[in-house]
């Protein structure tokens, strides 16, 4: 039988050995070790998603890998992976640590110095449990990556973005939509999830950090379940306690609320500590939650950095959204997430504070109006983490539910519109042509006038010249002839039709010429 092993070992010398003899067992596959836990269980669950048949038969963890603890890495690795036989590898292979290593899940300890029959008796036991878990798991069933509930960890770039009410409507949102939630506040000194929404409870992740061993009654005694329906593990309300919650407590109580509920938010706050960095170690998803201005995004490029330096979270590993996100800003999501290395939420949460003003005054955050852009924004951001299903999203004030309505109201407004203003344009246009009559009789009149004046001065029926070039409609008008000082003036008044000519008459324009009386000369 082949057996593949994984080593995890921060020593290279340590690991320049193991290999060495671990290539001497016969049937052996070793693959090359990894420095670090977060590594190791990357690796894991790639494997994982393939199917069982991919993963390892045999993990070997060092004592002193980082940076989770190996007790921690183990009992994890066991949990997620219970198809795969874990071996410690100790320089104190004492009855402690040998009893310690089985109560977190290992199915052996090797110590320092490596003896060759020592450790191909420990990877021999290891292959044949795991061999026999797996026939009973069947050839074709596949291994979850991750045992219980999913774990979102929500933390703000800097104080004041609107991390604390990203992360209750995020566990708001899974419990809608049918999922067993819970929802830890781990901003320890400072959470405010109880004010959020109305919370006085004595209880807090505090009274759980000197339990070793978290079973479903001591969690049910430290936990509130609102009235809204997540069950709430709260900061301690004096900030000073908060310091008794290490990393190692924080792992086992996120552990036994992953295997108790469907989904686990927790609010992690904008100051890394041991405990909350756990959190977002550990977690399905990070978000990282900031604002579209420069501080924030400065902030939030210095706090994905520490996670990669500290090796918590990598930047591509974590879910950046944007908070008070208008389409006039100029900083916008995909500069955000050039700037940090982080992938950008397709979601973004739009400025909304006179829609959170009452309920956040009120503690009442769960009765955010389901009209509400934050509320839609943050939901949706719960649809692509995959806290919720499409039918449990808000319909309201979808991006193409404000088009289509903007259409809608767009053709009818217009409508509207050119129907008020048909009755405008149609006067309008008939005091322009009535203008343009106004004009023309004025020069058939002025015209009607020469002709009259010209017949005049010599002797001719003035009356039958004006009307001679006149069309039916304006004439024959009234011709007025007039001589003095050797000059003779004609004026001629025609009668301006209203807008058809020949129906009706309108305003009088009169026409007016002079020209010298030939007659008087002769």
């Amino acid at each position: 039988m082949t057996v593949r092993i994984l080593a995890g070992t921060a020593d290279p010398d340590a690991a320049r050995a193991l290999l060495g003899l671990l290539g001497q067992l016969p049937g052996a596959e070793p693959a090359p070790a990894l420095g670090d836990s977060t590594t190791l269980l990357e690796t894991l669950t790639r494997a994982a998603e393939a199917g069982i048949d991919e993963l390892p038969e045999v993990v070997i963890v060092q004592e002193g890998i980082g940076p989770m603890p190996a007790l921690d890495l183990i009992r994890d690795v066991a949990l997620r992976f219970p198809a795969i036989g874990v071996v410690l590898l100790t320089a104190d292979p004492s009855p402690a640590v040998l009893a310690a290593a089985m109560d977190s899940g290992a199915r052996g300890v090797v110590g320092f110095p490596l003896s060759y029959d020592e450790l191909g008796a420990r990877v021999e036991a290891a292959a044949t449990w795991s061999a026999g878990v797996r026939r009973h798991l069947g050839p074709q069933r596949a291994l979850p990556a991750v045992a219980g509930g999913t774990l979102i960890a929500v933390a703000g770039a800097k104080g004041g973005v609107g991390t604390t009410v990203t992360a209750v409507q995020l566990a708001l949102a899974a419990h809608a939509s049918g999922r067993s939630t819970a929802l830890v506040d781990l901003d320890l000194q400072g959470g405010d999830i109880a004010s959020y929404l109305d919370v006085q409870f004595r209880r807090s992740i505090a009274d759980l950090a000197d339990i070793a061993d978290v079973s479903s009654r001591v969690l049910h005694d430290a936990m509130y379940v609102h009235e809204s329906g997540p069950a709430l593990l709260l900061a301690p309300a004096d900030g000073e306690r908060g310091e008794d919650v290490t990393d190692r407590s924080a792992r086992l109580v996120l552990a036994a609320l992953r295997q108790r509920y469907e989904v686990v938010v927790v609010d992690c706050g904008t100051q890394m500590t041991s405990a909350n960095a756990v959190a977002v170690e550990v977690a399905d998803a990070a978000v990282l939650v900031l604002t579209p201005d420069v501080i924030a995004v400065r902030a939030a490029k210095r706090m994905v950095r520490m996670w990669d330096r500290l090796q918590i979270r990598k930047p591509q590993d974590t879910t950046a959204v944007v908070n008070r996100h208008t389409r006039g800003t100029e900083i916008q999501p995909s500069l955000i997430g050039r700037i940090t290395g982080t992938r950008m939420a397709t979601s973004v949460i739009p400025a909304g504070f006179r829609e959170l003003q009452a309920v956040i005054d009120a503690g009442r955050l769960q009765d955010l109006d389901a009209r509400s852009t934050v509320k839609a924004g943050i939901w949706a951001l719960a649809g692509e983490l995959g806290l919720v299903s499409g039918a449990t999203l808000p319909a309201a004030r979808g991006k193409k539910q404000r088009r289509e309505r903007s259409e809608r109201g767009d053709r009818g407004q217009v409508t509207l519109e050119t129907l008020g203003m048909t009755p405008i344009i149609l006067i309008t246009l008939l005091l322009i042509w009535q203008a343009v009559l106004a004009g023309y009789t004025f020069t058939l009149a002025g015209n009607a006038a020469d002709q009259a004046a010209r017949a005049a001065a010599v002797g001719s029926d003035a009356s039958a010249a004006a009307s001679s070039d006149l069309p039916s409609a304006w004439g024959p008008g009234d011709t007025s002839v007039s001589r003095a000082d050797g000059t003779v003036s004609a004026t001629v008044t025609l009668k301006m039709p209203l807008l058809i000519p020949g129906i009706g008459d309108f305003v009088p324009i009169s026409g007016h010429a002079k020209t010298l009386d030939e007659t008087a000369k002769r």
